[in-house]
């Protein structure tokens, strides 16, 4: 299965229960300033509300469109729920799905569910679990996400269900990197990005702090996370923006890495810059703006 899908395409996700009474024209439609779009019956819809999230899923994708400057995913509530979706009219559609609670346990089954589809889905599988939790579990739960590694876009960090096993909740004015989950972001960018997998940046939930948003996004795109979780339609903007500063500032760095006659140590911008051990930073960062210029390509063409 190929990989038409780039990480670098994502952006802020924007999370949207399929209870949601406009679900089919977001669908259709989108989002002002959102690249990818995730529809959820998981967390964002109560067990008595899953029958109708479905119903109103299963009539959205019936008269969906071919996809245009935005990306769309369902994140299933569990296998069953994603057996179902798999059987709805226009499901091919959907770039692909968000695997909540994924783990050693339940990977297997997502895994035999999607081979039997024909349509090249991508999925994201979400670190939520106390798996994720123990370190010493880590390289089983990668040799479980290597089966699934061509179809895997990314891995996605379920912050909130994280600081849940620990009895915790975000405070006020504290970013993810405040909290335990900044050990917990190290493990997995450690665990993960070596191995060749990109990490989403776990959800920030409180809806109208702008500032503690910038400074948690600039501390994701220190780890390297260039794509986050969104949960309200106002927090698109501050996330592009952060991504987009961020490219402009370090795209002369990074396209002097990869010149043909870089020099092996060299200085620019204040920095020192080694064409070598900058190179794979390099290139991440030159794709980030590639896909930025396009967005902004599209929604103003």
């Amino acid at each position: 299965m190929s990989q038409t899908i780039s990480y670098f395409e994502l952006g802020a996700s924007l999370y949207t229960p399929c209870t949601h009474p406009r679900l089919g024209q977001i669908m259709k439609q989108g989002i002002s300033a959102a690249r990818s779009l995730v529809f959820c019956t998981e967390d964002a819809v109560n067990a008595d509300e899953l029958e109708d999230a479905l119903r109103n899923l299963s009539q959205s994708l019936a008269s969906l469109e071919p996809r245009g400057r935005f990306r769309r995913f369902v994140r299933p509530r569990n296998v069953e729920v994603l057996r179902r979706i798999l059987t709805m009219k226009g499901v091919e559609k959907l770039d692909g799905f968000v695997l909540p609670k994924a783990d050693s346990q339940t990977l297997p089954a997502y895994r035999a569910l999607l081979n039997t589809t024909t349509t090249p889905f991508v999925v994201m599988p979400t670190l939520e679990t106390a798996e994720v939790l123990d370190q010493s579990a880590l390289a089983g739960l990668r040799n479980q996400l290597d089966r699934f590694s061509r179809q895997t876009l990314c891995l996605r960090i379920g912050g909130n269900d994280l600081l849940n096993l620990m009895g915790l909740k975000r405070l006020p004015g504290l970013t993810a990197y405040d909290t335990p989950l900044r050990t917990v972001i190290e493990q997995l960018v450690i665990g993960f990005r070596p191995h060749g997998y990109e990490l989403s940046a776990p959800v920030f939930d409180f809806i109208d702090d702008r500032s503690t948003l910038i400074n948690e996004v600039n501390h994701d795109i220190s780890y390297g996370l260039l794509a986050k979780t969104a949960i309200h339609p106002v927090q698109l903007a501050v996330i592009e923006q952060q991504y987009a500063l961020y490219t402009e500032r370090h795209i002369e760095q990074a396209r002097a890495v990869l010149s043909d006659d870089a020099k092996g140590v060299f200085r620019l911008n204040g920095q020192m810059m080694e064409r070598t051990c900058h190179a794979n930073w390099a290139i991440r960062t030159l794709a980030l703006a590639d896909q930025l210029t396009h967005a902004d390509t599209i929604c103003t063409g």
